[in-house]
This record gives structure tokens, sequence and C-alpha cells, in this order.
């Protein structure tokens, strides 16, 4: 979450780089940009690859209203599309033209991230709930108690994972993993990793990757791999993570330096577990800022955005699996989850 507060007006919806981009087996993509803490200024663009059309805000163009504040997580399942804004203490349920079908209100909560299961949303507060919606009703059915600030959450082998962040006890962070037995929808285990956990996914094979940031100071960020068997951390890598999008054998991950502002984008062999390419962009495109990472699951394009200084309009760019870059757009300020539609 970014938490930087500008004094400065809403800048001018952008037009997207007039390349008329279309990707294979996609009909558009969805970027949530979570604009400025307490600005009240998140939106959702949209690029639509059939048409060559640019909405750089299609939920107020389908609604007439704003999405809220501080957008934090963005996600199609069952065929509506669900947008998580924190501080707003929301999730909006849209249609796929982002239409408005019900804006499920979570106050006092502070929902951060969503995942799906049979049916059931599941979504992590701030407040340390894990609540359980019915995706055809839209009803908030159960809720369960994780630990300290949770935030990204992933499903594996029938279980919940819940990486308990601890981000708003700074420096007090949290250092666990909640498990859920989703069947009963109850607290199996805890795992101890490292201080702030936040990003999380899980890979074909059953294992969970997850990103630790550390406290900034004499604790480093680390990544970890966790067994779903076991639930037990069985590898540490030798290298930090930012954030990382799993698609197939493959995990794009990068790593960005708030200290010394550098960046680098790697490719993890999530089979062998080991790095294949050091450098993933391979044409000398250079990113500033990268804030979220995203894969067309259709044909291995990878889209990666930029902040730049977190208070302008950011880029979205998308590249081919080998690294070079094929097009990228203006989104809005803080582009922080893609989702790319493909059918």
């Amino acid at each position: 979450m970014n938490f930087l507060i500008s004094g400065c007006e809403k800048p001018t919806p952008p037009a997207p780089t007039p390349v008329n981009p279309v990707e294979a087996g996609a009909t558009g993509v969805y970027v949530l940009c979570e604009g400025l803490w307490q600005m009240n200024n998140s939106t959702l663009a949209f690029y639509d690859f059939v048409q060559g059309n640019f909405d750089a805000d299609i939920f107020l163009t389908a609604n007439g209203r704003g999405l809220g504040d501080t957008g934090s997580d963005l996600q199609i399942y069952g065929g509506k599309m669900y947008c998580v804004v924190n501080l707003s203490e929301t999730v909006e349920v849209m249609n796929r033209s982002a239409r408005s079908i019900k804006q499920i209100s979570l106050s006092g909560k502070q929902p951060r991230k969503i995942a799906f299961y049979q049916g059931f949303a599941y979504v992590s507060c701030y407040n340390g709930d894990i609540l359980k919606i019915d995706t055809a009703t839209l009803e908030v059915v159960a809720s369960q108690q994780a630990g300290s600030n949770p935030d990204g959450l992933c499903v594996a082998n029938g279980k919940l994972y819940v990486a308990n962040s601890g981000g708003l006890n700074y420096p007090n962070y949290d250092n666990t993993v909640t498990v859920f037995d989703l069947a009963t929808f109850t607290s199996v285990a805890t795992i101890t990793v490292g201080l702030n956990p936040t990003r999380m996914a899980a890979d074909a094979y059953g294992d969970v990757y997850l990103v630790c940031n550390g406290n900034y100071t004499d604790e480093a960020a680390s990544f970890l791999r966790i067994n779903s068997q076991t639930d037990a951390v069985e590898q540490t890598f030798d290298f930090p993570v930012t954030n990382f999008a799993i698609n197939g054998n493959r995990a794009y991950i990068y790593y960005y330096d708030y200290a010394t502002q550098q960046s680098a984008i790697k490719v993890l062999d999530v089979s062998s577990e080991s790095i294949i390419n050091n450098n993933f962009i391979s044409d000398g495109t250079t990113i500033q800022t990268p804030y979220s990472i995203a894969v067309n699951s259709a044909n291995g394009d990878v889209y990666i955005s930029d902040v730049y200084d977190y208070t302008t309009n950011g880029d979205v760019l998308c590249f081919s699996a080998d690294g070079r870059l094929k097009f990228k757009f203006e989104a809005g300020v803080n582009p922080a989850a893609v989702v790319v539609v493909n059918n």
C-alpha cells in the first residue's frame, strides 16, 4: 500500500500510447490503479484489444461514481470481477463491463486481498478477519481470525494460506502464516516465517511461495517456499523478492531496493527451484519503479507496471516471454494490479 499524500489535483485521464496493441487469445486488460492514500482517487482502466479502445476509468464510465480510496486487489472469478478497496472498506463486485453488481461494505475491517475456492471468495482484512463470501449470493457467510494485519493469501491443497504482516504495527511486524482447512474453514496450522510477510501464490505442484519484506533495517527481505503437504517452510531462497507472478513452471519475480532505487527482474523455474534468467528484460527497456506483475496465461506475455514517483500516472508495459517490449500504455496513479481477459 502506498502512504504518500499529495496536495495536487487528480491527473488528467491519460491516453494510451498509439500502438494499437493486440494480444493473442486476449480480449483486453484491466488495470487497477490504487491512487493516493486518503485522496479517494482509485481508478479502473481498461484496454480493449478487440476495438482498440482505452478507457482510463471504465468503472466511472459505467457507474457514474469512483471506486473509492486505495484499491488493493482485482481478480475475475466465475464471470464476475472483484475489486478490493482498502481504505473505503468495500469489495466492489462488477460484470465484465465494470458495471457494479453489488458493493459489499466491510466497515471497520480494512480489506486487503482476495482468493477463491469452490464458489467462495476469501478476503483478508487488516483487522484480523478472514471473510468467506458466497459468490452466488455475494453475502458474507463466515469469518475467522488470522494473525496481525493479514495481507496476501492463496489456496493450495484444499487449504487457505494467509500472510500475517503486522504491517500496521511497525516496528513490531508479525512473522506467521495462518493455514485454514477450507472444508471446515478452521485454522489447522501456524507457520513461522520471516518478518512482515505479504505477497504469496501457489504453483501447480502445491508449493506456496511467500515474500517477507523484513523490517527495512536489520532484517532483510526474503523469499520462501512452503510445502502444502507438511505446512513447513522447505526453502529460503538466497535472493530477495518484492513481488512475483507464477505461470506454469515459471515464476517472474522482481526486487526493488527502496534505498538504492535499483530493481532486478528474474525468472525462476518452480519445478527445479532454480533461476533460469537473471535479466528477464532482454531489449534494454528500463523500468524505474516496478509495482505490479502479471502474466497472460494464453501466451506467456508478462505485464509489469512502473509507478515512477508514486504521485503521477504510471505505465503498464507488456513484454513477450523472451523479455522484449511489445507495447506499453499510460494508466492511472500507482497501477497495482493487472488482469488479462482471455475470453
